[in-house]
């Protein structure tokens, strides 16, 4: 048994032997495949390093702008507008009376500083907007007499197209050309004293030649004024017809639009009360025309992409400048309100000109704002509820027939709904129950 054993151990003891040799050779080849295969890489990028030193390096190239740039400009600034807007003015250049040792500029020598901020802030003033600016007194003064003068002219233009009045103005027409050729026709041959039997005889002492009605010629066209600008009065060319009687609803909107910026341009100059502040950069008319006119420059209504464009509609009485981009005018602020009529008409002539000779894309094209839809009917609007309103119908028997109201004019209850409903308490209900829509926000 002790002979059996010790062979036992000696054969285990061979097993883990040729176990650790097996095991040796493994890794010496491993070593080798690991050895292989980074010398391969190794290789690989040395030549990829030598390709690259082949091709050139690429050389940076700046414009004279950014050679010019001393801040890097970031995409998210460190102010926000309104901020920098309201606080920007407060900003200056520190000086030795301030309380400091010593003052050193280390990009630029002090008078390159100082030009450069004094730009930037010019630049600024145009730029930022005046968030507390309100409207002055000759903006108040002025406002009303333009609303006063656009009242009496729609008027005018009313009064001009209405058949009525137009009839009237014509038989009056008639009858005044008729009595003046009655005052102003001679007696053919002279006529003769009455004779004794009151008959009146020629001259001739024969009797009276009978008159020969004349026929009444056809007046001939009335010709349109050449010059809208030499009309002396604007509500009457002629015949009492003003020179705004042609106007489309388009003319009067670029019309009130012209005297509009006109009276931002000036204003903004009297109120803002700095002659650094040149003018309204155009990234800022919606804003000021909001706060002066308590509505919206919708570039879209005007069939335009930029408010740039709308002014470009009435470069008559506006427009931006090329260098600062600001808005300006050429009319004086004590422009008569009739100069405006002049320009709108003037430019409505040309552009019918240009339509009557072919060209259409002169042709205006503004986005009216679309019709309202009218309400969902809902059961309430014919009967009321039971109990729920003195006046309302009860509930339907089975087999009962309830006929519907009688249509009434509709006067509003004190408590009706938003439209008409089935009335208040006291209220009378309307047909259909809802009351007429009005339109008049389309005008």
């Amino acid at each position: 048994a002790k002979k059996r054993k010790v062979e036992a151990d000696k054969a285990a003891e061979a097993k883990e032997e040729e176990v650790k040799e097996e095991n040796e050779e493994d890794a010496a080849d491993g070593e080798k495949k690991d050895d292989g295969k980074e010398g391969e890489e190794a290789a690989e990028e040395e030549k990829k390093a030598e390709e690259e030193e082949d091709e050139p390096k690429p050389v940076a190239t700046l414009t004279d702008e950014e050679k010019a740039q001393r801040f890097r400009k970031q995409a998210m600034p460190d102010l926000t507008s309104w901020v920098l807007g309201t606080q920007f003015t407060k900003f200056s250049l520190p000086e030795a009376g301030e309380g400091f040792e010593e003052i050193r500029f280390s990009w630029a020598q002090a008078a390159q500083s100082e030009a450069y901020f004094k730009a930037w802030m010019l630049r600024q003033k145009i730029l930022n907007r005046i968030e507390e600016l309100q409207p002055g007194e000759w903006f108040k003064a002025k406002m009303p007499e333009w609303q006063r003068a656009i009242a009496e002219w729609h008027q005018k233009q009313a009064d001009w197209k209405d058949p009525l009045k137009e009839a009237a103005r014509k038989a009056a027409k008639e009858a005044a050309e008729a009595a003046k050729q009655a005052a102003e026709a001679p007696a053919e041959g002279g006529e003769a004293p009455a004779a004794e039997g009151g008959e009146p005889r020629s001259a001739e002492g024969g009797e009276k030649p009978a008159v020969e009605e004349e026929k009444p010629k056809d007046a001939p066209a009335k010709a349109e004024v050449v010059d809208a600008f030499a009309v002396t009065d604007i509500l009457d060319i002629g015949d009492g017809e003003p020179l705004f009687a042609k106007f489309s609803f388009e003319d009067w909107a670029l019309m009130s639009l012209r005297f509009e910026l006109f009276m931002l341009a000036h204003s903004y100059t009297k109120d803002a009360n700095d002659p650094e502040r040149v003018g309204v950069h155009e990234s800022n008319i919606a804003f000021y025309y909001n706060k002066y006119f308590r509505k919206t420059l919708s570039a879209r209504y005007f069939g335009c992409e930029t408010v740039a464009q709308v002014v470009e509609l009435v470069r008559d009485a506006a427009t931006v400048t090329q260098d600062s981009r600001v808005l300006a005018t050429e009319l004086g602020e004590d422009t008569s309100i009739d100069m405006f009529v002049k320009l709108t008409e003037d430019r409505r002539r040309v552009r019918q000109q240009a339509i009557d000779a072919g060209d259409d894309s002169v042709r205006l094209k503004f986005n009216t704002m679309p019709e309202a839809p009218p309400p969902a009917p809902s059961p309430q609007d014919a009967f009321g509820y039971k109990g729920a309103q003195k006046g309302g119908y009860g509930a339907v028997r089975p087999g009962a027939t309830v006929p519907p109201p009688a249509p009434q004019p509709w006067y509003g209850g004190q408590k009706g709904g938003p439209y008409g409903g089935y009335g208040g308490k006291g209220g009378v209900v309307g047909p259909g129950g809802r009351a007429p829509v009005c339109r008049q926000w389309m005008a």
